[in-house]
C-alpha cells in the first residue's frame, strides 16, 4: 500500500517535474522568438540609419519649400553621385558648362498656355552647393516597395517592340504606354530629344502605382535615360505632379538621385520639384524638357526651358551603349499599376481629340543630332516614328507631322485607364 501511494506520488512529482521543463522550454522558445524579431527590427533600423546617412548628407544650407519639401544645400562634391564606383575620381566642378546645340526649341506661346514656374524659393542653395531632398525613415520604406517595381520595367517595360502589339500586354505586364517612338536602329546616331510638354495631375493614381509623361532616348536593350514629369505616390509621398529623370545601365538604374549616378549643377533646381498642373478648359501649364550630349565629353545632360537651364547630367562613364549616341527614343505617356488594381489615368484622363484645351500633348517635338561638327535640332518630322499604344482600351495617341511653327510636330496622348 505504501509502496503503490509513493510509487504514485514520486510519477506525480516527475510528470509535474517534466511538464515544468517543457513549459520553461517554450517560454524560453517564445522568449527566443520575440528577442530575434526585436533584434531584426534592430538591424532593419540601423540600416535604415545607415542608408539616410549616406543620402542625406551635411547641410551648408536647409530650405522648406510651401509643399512640405526639405531641401539641404550639400557642398557639390559631396552629393550623393559621387558615391558612384566609377566616379570616385571625378574632375567635375560646380561652375562646369556642356558644349550644347546652338539651335533650340522656338517655343512661340499659346495664348492658352502658361510655362510652369520651377525653382526654389530665395534663390536657392549657395554657389558651390546643390540642393539634396531630405529622404526619411518613411521615404525608405515607401522606397523599398519600389524595388519589384524597378524589376518589372527593368524585364518588360521598355522593351516591347511594335511587333507585339497584338498581345494583351495588361495581363503580362503591369507597364502601359502610349508614344511616338523613333525605332532603335543602328542607323540612327541620336544626341539629344526635347519637346514642350503639359503637366497633368491625373485623378486617384494609388500607392505602387504611377502615370507620367516622358522624353527618353535609348541604345539597344541596356541603355537609357529619360527625362518628364509623374504622379508617384510610392516615389513622392504625395499625388503632386513633378519634374523627374530617371536612367537605366542593364538592371542598374533609378528615379532622380535614389541610387548614385546623376550629377546635380543647379542651385534651385532639383529632381523631383512640384509642378503647377493644367486644368481641363485652361490654364494649361506647360515646362520645356530636353535631353542633350555635351558633344565635347559624351555626358548626357537635362535641361529646362528655352534658356536652357542646366539641372545635371548623367557622366558618360557610368554607360555602356549610350556611352557613344543613342540610336531610339519615346516621346509620350507611361503608366504602371500592380496586378489586382485598375490602371490609373493618363495625361489629362481624356482619349485625344485634339482639343489642346483638354487634352495631354507633347509640341515642338525635337531631337539632336552632330552635323559638319556641330549639333543641329530637327524636327521629329524629319525622322521616320510611328505611334505606339499597348492598349487602345485604355489610353490612345495621335501623332500629327507638319503642325505649322506654334505647334511643330504634336504628338496627342492620354486615357481613363480602367
Amino acid at each position: 500500500m505504501y509502496f503503490h501511494f509513493a510509487s504514485n506520488f514520486n510519477t506525480i512529482v516527475m510528470s509535474n517535474q517534466i511538464l515544468q521543463i517543457v513549459v520553461a522550454i517554450s517560454l524560453l522558445l517564445s522568449y527566443a522568438k520575440i528577442e530575434a524579431r526585436q533584434s531584426l527590427s534592430e538591424v532593419e533600423d540601423l540600416e535604415l540609419e545607415r542608408q539616410l546617412k549616406l543620402i542625406n548628407k551635411p547641410a551648408i544650407k536647409t530650405i522648406k519649400t510651401n509643399d512640405g519639401d526639405i531641401y539641404d544645400c550639400v557642398d557639390f562634391y559631396k552629393q550623393p553621385a559621387f558615391d558612384h564606383p566609377l566616379l570616385q575620381n571625378h574632375d567635375f566642378h560646380p561652375e562646369m558648362k556642356p558644349t550644347l546645340s546652338k539651335s533650340r526649341i522656338d517655343a512661340k506661346a499659346l495664348s492658352f498656355e502658361k510655362p510652369s514656374k520651377i525653382g526654389l524659393k530665395g534663390g536657392g542653395c549657395p554657389s558651390g552647393t546643390v540642393p539634396n531632398k531630405r529622404v526619411t525613415k518613411e521615404d525608405l520604406i515607401r522606397y523599398q516597395h519600389m524595388q519589384d517595381m524597378k524589376k518589372n520595367l527593368n524585364d518588360h517595360g521598355n522593351n516591347i517592340t511594335n511587333s507585339k502589339a497584338s498581345i494583351s500586354l495588361d495581363e503580362i505586364h503591369p507597364f502601359q504606354y502610349a508614344e511616338t517612338e523613333i525605332p532603335g536602329a543602328d542607323i540612327n546616331i541620336l544626341r539629344g530629344a526635347g519637346m514642350i510638354t503639359t503637366i497633368h495631375a491625373p485623378m486617384n493614381v494609388q500607392k505602387d502605382q504611377f502615370s507620367g509623361a516622358r522624353v527618353r532616348l535609348e541604345n539597344g536593350l541596356s541603355d537609357a535615360i529619360e527625362v518628364g514629369w509623374i504622379v508617384h505616390p510610392t516615389l513622392n509621398g504625395d499625388n503632386t505632379p513633378r519634374l523627374y529623370a530617371r536612367f537605366e545601365v542593364g538592371s542598374a538604374g533609378c528615379f532622380n538621385t535614389l541610387c548614385s549616378g546623376f550629377v546635380l549643377v543647379n542651385t534651385d533646381i532639383p529632381l523631383g520639384m512640384p509642378l503647377v498642373p493644367s486644368r481641363i478648359g485652361g490654364p494649361i501649364n506647360s515646362q520645356i524638357m530636353y535631353l542633350e550630349q555635351d558633344v565635347a565629353n559624351g555626358n548626357w545632360w537635362v535641361m529646362l526651358g528655352e534658356d536652357y537651364k542646366q539641372v545635371g547630367f548623367w557622366p558618360k562613364s557610368i554607360f555602356t551603349t549610350l556611352q557613344a549616341y543613342a540610336t531610339g527614343g519615346k516621346y509620350g505617356g507611361i503608366t504602371y499599376s500592380p496586378q489586382g488594381l485598375q490602371f490609373p489615368p493618363m495625361g489629362s484622363g481624356l482619349f485625344p481629340k485634339r482639343n489642346l484645351l483638354e487634352n495631354a500633348y507633347f509640341r515642338k517635338c525635337t531631337f539632336m543630332c552632330f552635323v559638319n561638327n556641330e549639333m543641329v535640332t530637327y524636327s521629329l518630322d524629319h525622322i521616320g516614328t510611328y505611334p505606339f499604344q499597348s492598349n487602345t482600351t485604355l489610353y490612345t495617341v495621335q501623332d500629327f507631322i507638319e503642325q505649322g511653327d506654334v505647334l511643330g510636330h504634336l504628338i496627342v496622348y492620354g486615357g481613363p485607364g480602367g
